[in-house]
């Protein structure tokens, strides 16, 4: 697994789709495991979005109104979405209530920031430490504002640590720990990981995106797609992120190829 991994990246920094890619695999029916560039470090962006659900989820199970909750997302609070390269397919709208499942699905299925905005720039301090407490309990690097940040500070295998305690329930109960991979099987994003594996196959995974800028050009992209992928009878976890300055399509097909050379490997059994 690690030769077709690390092959596949450096045909793909060849051709100049990516500079810099990692990759993280776990197969969850054989124990075995891979780590290519392990060590680089990410800035995760929209993948911070998965430790807040799963910190409303937690604080549900002791408080199940929680989720009922309505927060208002008020008119005139800065649209976090009007710079996204991959905008959401759909948004809240200002001046309406939602209650915290719906700011959920909206952060979730379509990556809106305004609804994680919602979920933590106007939450209690309870509700905030709730998501703060994910990281630490899980010991996952921090940044200090939760969902942006300016620095790269984690690896692939320690962000694949929130989706190995769905997958196995040690942190949320089952119950929740499925309801969040469920909701994680219907996001929006189907260039990078998905694109990689026949159309069947169901996929619970959450992307980031950042986008650096010169003048108002772009000039840098990091883009990540982690997730779970239910191959027939063999479920495994991959979680690449990358770097790149070509075009983020380059780096979505970058995503799609070690998405594809992973599947293959497991399909045919050989992922030593």
């Amino acid at each position: 697994m690690i030769n077709t991994l690390q092959s596949t990246i450096s045909q793909d920094q060849n051709a100049g789709d990516v500079t810099e890619a990692s990759v993280y695999f776990s197969d969850f029916t054989t124990g075995r495991w891979a780590s290519v560039n392990g060590n680089d470090k990410y800035y995760p962006a929209s993948l911070g979005k998965v430790p807040i659900m799963m910190a409303y989820y937690a604080m549900a199970e002791n408080t199940s109104s929680i989720l009922d909750e309505e927060n208002a997302y008020p008119v005139g609070m800065p649209d976090q979405n009007v710079q996204q390269e991959i905008p959401p397919a759909n948004a809240i709208t200002p001046g309406q209530e939602y209650t915290n499942e719906q700011l959920i699905e909206y952060m979730i299925k379509y990556s809106d920031n305004d609804a994680a905005e919602v979920l933590t720039a106007l939450t209690t301090p309870t509700e905030l430490q709730g998501v703060q407490s994910v990281y630490s309990d899980l010991q996952i690097p921090l940044d200090s504002t939760i969902v942006a940040s300016s620095s790269d500070i984690m690896t692939p295998s320690q962000y694949a640590i929130l989706f190995k305690t769905l997958y196995n329930a040690t942190y949320l109960s089952r119950d929740d720990s499925e309801r969040a991979l469920k909701l994680m099987t219907q996001t929006t994003f189907t260039q990078g990981i998905v694109a990689g594996v026949p159309s069947s196959t169901v996929v619970s995974h959450k992307y980031g995106l950042a986008s650096y800028t010169s003048g108002g050009v772009p000039y840098q992209w990091e883009l990540h797609d982690c997730g779970i992928i239910y191959a027939p009878g063999h479920p495994y976890l991959l979680c690449v992120m990358t770097k790149g300055t070509t075009s983020l399509a380059a780096q979505e097909k970058t995503i799609a190829d070690i998405s594809a050379a992973a599947y293959q490997e497991v399909e045919s059994g050989s992922n030593q």
